[in-house]
Parts: structure tokens; C-alpha cells; sequence
């Protein structure tokens, strides 16, 4: 099976993230492409607070895990693009699903990261995973922004 080039995919889904942090009145900004640690800044101005947050995404509905090399960000965002899936190793585009995404805090994600040459996390892993499913919560709670 051959890869598929997802990358304006997974830039989208930075901009995915980055919308629903500013919907949540979160003032946040994307760092410059090529950043290995985070991909966002999410900030509370008046405490003078930030976080970092890395984005990570996959393009399948059906994906339950992600690579993740560096731990160098405070919160973990799985964006699932739900975009296709593959059929008797075809690419079907198929726009079935919302995308969801889980906020995930990084300390979580490198306990549960299963190591090897992918370093994936797998969200079976994680108990109670679905807890994290639209947690944007833990963001304003990490930036003392009241809820």
C-alpha cells in the first residue's frame, strides 16, 4: 500500500484547532512551520500565561492512534480528519464524520506512548480515553481562564 501525502490535511488541522480555541475565546497563534514540539501557542494575556500544544492528526475515520516523537509541548490535540478510508487498498474519499478531537495533556501521552520506531499513541490505551473527546476545558483551565 502507498503512502498518501497528507499534508495540507494536517496544516488544516491546525487551523481546525486554532478555530475552536479562538471560538472558545482562547487568544492563540500558529508558530512557523517546522516547529517539532508544538505547533500553537494558546495564551491568557491578562495572567500572563501560555501553553504549547501540538497538533497531530490523522486522515482515516477509522484511526485510534498517532505518531508522536517529541514532548515538548503542555497539551496534545488528536485531530481525527475522518476524511476517507481505504477500500481493497484504494483511498476512498468519504466526508462521512465531523472531525473529532481530543485534548489530551502531554504527561498523558508520553505515559502511554508505546515507544518502537513510530512512537504511536494508541487511545485505546489511555483509561477512560473519551474523557479527553472536546476536553478544550483542560486549555482553559491550564491558562486560568474562567470557565
Amino acid at each position: 500500500m502507498s503512502r498518501i501525502n497528507t499534508h495540507l490535511e494536517s496544516v488544516g488541522a491546525e487551523y481546525l484547532v486554532l478555530g475552536n480555541l479562538l471560538k472558545f475565546k482562547i487568544q492563540s497563534f500558529i508558530t512557523p512551520q517546522n516547529f517539532e514540539d508544538y505547533d500553537i501557542i494558546a495564551t491568557n494575556p491578562e495572567k500572563n500565561l501560555s501553553i504549547r500544544i501540538q497538533v497531530k492528526s490523522r486522515f482515516y475515520e477509522y484511526a485510534m492512534n498517532f505518531p508522536i516523537k517529541k514532548f515538548g509541548s503542555d497539551v496534545v490535540v488528536f485531530v481525527k480528519l475522518n476524511c476517507g478510508r481505504r477500500k481493497q487498498g484504494k483511498i476512498i474519499y468519504e466526508y462521512r464524520k465531523q472531525p473529532e478531537y481530543y485534548v489530551i495533556p502531554t504527561e498523558v501521552c508520553k505515559k502511554y506512548n508505546r515507544g518502537g520506531r513510530w512512537n504511536k499513541v494508541h487511545l485505546r490505551d489511555i483509561p477512560n480515553y473519551e474523557k479527553y473527546k472536546d476536553n478544550w476545558e483542560l486549555v482553559k483551565k491550564m491558562l486560568k481562564i474562567d470557565v
